[in-house]
């Protein structure tokens, strides 16, 4: 497999890669092969400038094999060990279920981890969306998007209006989320 080497101005330190749809039989699907594949390639860059990066991987989501199965980080956990990647590079978010949640459930372990900003790893159709999410959680994000999918047109107009139609109940849910936590004190 050929992965295009970053630039060296967006070497991370810390890569969230979002989750997408899982194969029936739990393997990761064209999507989330893409992301896992272009987060591993960021943090290879990264080892080799000698800096120390880890990915965060967030996804939830079973899909058709019942809710005890493992999700989608699960699967890019999976698939990035089998790359040879460490288990201490590896952050696992298992509970998310959207763009939103991602974001949501991603906040607490990249706090945790000290990251003022994240590299950020989805689909070029999806980047604006997931980072809106992140910006209303209170993360700075770097987009770093996978390569485009060749795609038919009518698979690319029913993205832009899937997303067109998600980003206000994204946004609702992360200031409701932001609410909550400012009368928490957080």
């Amino acid at each position: 497999m050929t992965r295009a080497a970053p630039e060296r101005r967006e070497l991370p330190e810390l890569i969230v890669v979002l989750g997408a749809a899982l194969r029936p039989d739990g393997r990761p699907g064209p999507a989330l092969a893409r992301r896992s594949d272009r987060g591993e390639a960021l943090w290879r860059a990264a080892r080799a400038e000698g800096r120390r990066a880890k990915i965060l991987v967030t996804g939830g989501a079973p899909g058709a094999r019942g809710a005890d199965a493992p999700g989608e980080a699960m699967a890019m956990r999976g698939r990035l060990l089998a790359a040879g990647l460490p288990e201490t590079a590896l952050i696992v978010e298992p509970r998310a279920r959207d763009t939103e949640e991602n974001a949501r459930f991603s906040r607490p372990l990249i706090r945790a981890e000290g990251a003022e900003r994240v590299t950020l790893v989805t689909d070029p159709w999806h980047m604006a969306r997931a980072r809106m999410c992140f910006a209303l959680h209170g993360i700075a994000t770097r987009p770093a998007p996978t390569s485009p999918a060749p795609s038919p047109l009518r698979r690319r107009l029913a993205r832009s209006v899937r997303e067109a139609l998600a980003a206000p109940r994204s946004a609702a849910l992360a200031m409701a989320g932001r609410a909550r936590r400012g009368r928490r004190g957080r």
